[in-house]
């Protein structure tokens, strides 16, 4: 394939999903709790039984999964329908500065943060390669919801220029105090969370089922009420994540400032926090999931389901070369066997299969409690 000039196109690529098997804030939160030595002194009345699924995990390690993602799922229905008041900005991927009074509680610093992200990450196969060759062709950046830390860490591993990467910034830190009265309310709250089911709500208004309502509002409460007045609350006040909506916002900034027009760009991604951009883009640009789950599959042009980035280079260079359409026309039918793995053009017809096929994969590839998260 003849490829055509530099910055012909403009790609963007989210780190976590497609370029690292990572989910760093989450990963964090295990790391903190499996070596937190006093869980059963906090809630001692609450017993942690683990699931088949949980098999040889710490209490520490289940309390934090469960919490991580009942957190996570609860910040889609903040981030999606019932704004906060307090935070009028707050969008899907929010979680990042909400679980970050819960490190504090653990005793993170960020130096721990810097060096749990360097010794921690986890690339995707040929990612680096691809790159580095992405770059040299086109006008390559990274838009991520993940903390400076990791994005920071995983531009040095790889050689990426990390001042094309937009991410999560966590300023003051360990300016910001918390006391012992703070850790164990933090930590209390980790344990019973870890107890409540996964909250569930109508994917199109929001509504919480009535058997879960009680449980939405003790965690909404809890977060916006009692940790928000805290000391330590200051975090959920002065750190800005890159979430759904700073996405799509630093997508239209990067456009903005190179001139680019939205038939130049394609954009990859996995997850919820990326459906604002990817509806931006629908209909002129291109988007791609890579292992993608949940209703931004349904938005998207391209989904791939393996476990290689070089699947990402082939279809910009040939969106470079021959633009949206020929690209989608080029993977109807899905092409199997790519690197490895399947790309497909999203249809009507295909997109439910496709869903459940890509969420599987991303289990297998990126483990189960990474995989579930949305």
């Amino acid at each position: 394939m003849i490829f055509t000039q530099k910055n012909s196109i403009l790609v963007i690529i989210d780190n976590e999903g497609p370029q690292t098997v990572n989910d760093n804030a989450q990963e964090n939160l295990v790391e903190l709790a499996k070596n937190y030595p006093f869980w059963d002194k906090i809630l001692p009345e609450i017993k942690i039984r683990p699931s088949p699924k949980e098999k040889g995990l710490t209490i520490g390690e289940i309390i934090s999964v469960r919490a991580y993602k009942n957190i996570s799922n609860i910040d889609d229905i903040w981030g999606d329908f019932h704004k906060i008041p307090k935070d009028p900005n707050y969008a899907s991927g929010h979680t990042l500065k909400v679980v970050l009074p819960f490190y504090k509680a653990m005793g993170a610093n960020s130096q721990w943060l810097s060096e749990f992200a360097r010794k921690s990450i986890r690339i995707v196969p040929n990612i680096e390669k691809v790159l580095a060759n992405l770059s040299e062709k086109y006008n390559t950046w990274i838009i991520s919801t993940s903390y400076e830390f990791f994005v920071r860490a995983f531009c040095e591993k790889i050689g990426f220029d990390f001042s094309r990467a937009y991410c999560t910034q966590v300023k003051k830190f360990d300016e910001i105090p918390i006391n012992e009265e703070e850790k164990i309310l933090l930590l209390a709250f980790m344990k019973k969370i870890s107890q409540m089911p996964t909250i569930r709500y109508d994917p199109d208004t929001g509504q919480v089922i009535p058997e879960h309502q009680t449980y939405y509002d003790s965690c909404t409460n809890f977060i916006w009420e009692s940790v928000y007045n805290l000391p330590v609350g200051g975090l959920l006040r002065i750190v800005h994540p890159v979430g759904q909506a700073q996405k799509r916002e630093a997508v239209e900034q990067i456009l903005q400032e190179t001139r680019t027009p939205l038939e130049k760009v394609m954009g990859v991604g996995d997850s919820q926090t990326d459906v604002q951009w990817v509806k931006l883009l629908k209909g002129k640009g291109l988007s791609m999931m890579f292992n993608g789950k949940g209703k931004v599959c349904y938005e998207s042009d391209i989904m791939y389901i393996g476990e290689d980035a070089r699947a990402i280079e082939e279809v910009a260079d040939r969106f470079a070369n021959q633009g949206r359409q020929n690209v989608i026309d080029y993977y109807k039918p899905p092409r199997s066997a790519i690197f490895g793995g399947l790309l497909a053009a999203v249809t009507s017809e295909n997109i439910e299969e496709l869903e459940v096929m890509s969420a599987k994969k991303r289990k297998e590839f990126r483990g189960i409690h990474i995989g579930e998260l949305t």
